[in-house]
């Protein structure tokens, strides 16, 4: 090689090498939004965030799932909320990892949900690497992704494609929340003096242009009335109140009967029960627990065609998520909940939301 094709060869090594560098030592403009935005002193293990090894999809181990006649209670279930890495929380699995555990334990369908960023994106990719199990994603609408914004809710449907189902209203940055936790605000509103905002029937009329399914967050038990009644006006067919049951958005049980009687499906969160003064996993000491039993007198009440079942897990210190799923059926079960309801609320309910079969 002639002196100058040399010196020019190896500048060009070099500017690589340089470029390479810079790009792994500055974080993205969103995710460093999202973790100022985030402090790290409220976000347990934000500083050492860590992401599981991905999967090796040639294994025997992670390619036999189970199957239908072994008696197995998560044959066909659908975890309708669920948290994976990457995320600025610290998370017990990523997203691979629990595509391929739930598909092994003979799952039907999982969605994923972060509170900072679009998890469609995410649901495209992991069904390439995981296809023999349903991985459904879509967007929380905190500050990180501008709040109220219609604008990310199309751009997350044309990323998404047909892996984009779910439209969460805020959650940890609503404003009913931060109140709720005694946390500095305001927070995101979605109304005021009982009226919703301009942003929010914006919102409702692209959700119902687009067929998605509408959670309503963290969001009052007023607001989730008010947007219930708007949605349904609006001819929302799909809409579920977020954990019904946990702190936000605390519902009563006459709450609860009220939004089935206008057509919501009322999640059930098997991460409630863990929750409360003895909680493992960081932060959840700071909600109240919400016990099987309580939730089985809620199915008992309202009946169990107006519920779903999620996990809500993800955190390190709590089960992985398709062994909390396994225990959430067992207790219900042990609670006088009958294997037909728990089919309708584990898979017949959620398959019919998001369009699959069951």
């Amino acid at each position: 090689m002639k002196g100058k094709a040399k010196h020019r060869y190896f500048s060009a090594i070099a500017l690589a090498l340089l470029c390479f560098l810079l790009a792994i030592a500055i974080p993205s403009p969103p995710l460093a939004l999202a973790i100022a935005h985030y402090p790290s002193d409220e976000i347990p293990g934000t500083q050492n965030v860590t992401f599981p090894a991905l999967p090796n999809p040639s294994s025997a181990e992670n390619t036999q799932p189970s199957s239908p006649n072994n008696s197995n209670p998560l044959f066909g279930a659908i975890d309708f909320h669920v948290h994976s890495a990457p995320d600025i929380i610290n998370r017990s699995i990523d997203d691979f990892e629990l595509a391929q555990m739930a598909a092994n334990a003979g799952m039907k369908a999982i969605v994923l949900k972060n509170h900072v960023t679009t998890t469609a994106d995410r649901a495209v990719l992991a069904s390439k690497i995981v296809p023999n199990i349903e991985i459904f994603g879509g967007i929380v609408l905190n500050q990180p992704v501008g709040g109220i914004n219609p604008d990310a809710v199309e751009a997350m449907t044309k990323l998404g494609g047909d892996r984009a189902k779910i439209v969460w209203l805020p959650t940890t940055d609503a404003d009913y929340h931060l109140k709720v936790f005694d946390k500095p605000g305001p927070g995101i509103k979605i109304a005021e003096n009982g009226t919703l905002s301009p942003q929010t029937e914006g919102l409702l009329k692209l959700i119902a242009e687009k067929h998605l399914i509408l959670e309503t967050g963290h969001i009052s038990p007023t607001e989730v009335m008010l947007v219930i009644d708007k949605a349904r006006q609006l001819g929302i067919e799909n809409i579920v109140v977020t954990h019904a049951m946990a702190d936000v958005p605390g519902l009563s049980l006459d709450q609860m009967r009220h939004c089935a009687e206008m057509g919501a499906i009322l999640e059930l969160a098997f991460v409630n029960e863990l929750m409360g003064e003895n909680a493992v996993a960081a932060g959840h000491d700071k909600w109240h627990r919400v016990s099987v039993a309580e939730m089985a007198q809620a199915i008992r009440a309202i009946g169990a065609q107006h519920f779903i079942l999620s996990t809500d897990l993800g955190r390190p210190g709590d089960p992985l998520p398709a062994e909390g799923y396994k225990r959430f059926l067992e207790k219900l079960l042990a609670a006088g909940i009958s294997p037909r309801e728990i089919q309708i609320m584990k898979r017949e309910n959620p398959a019919r939301l998001l369009g699959i079969k069951s």
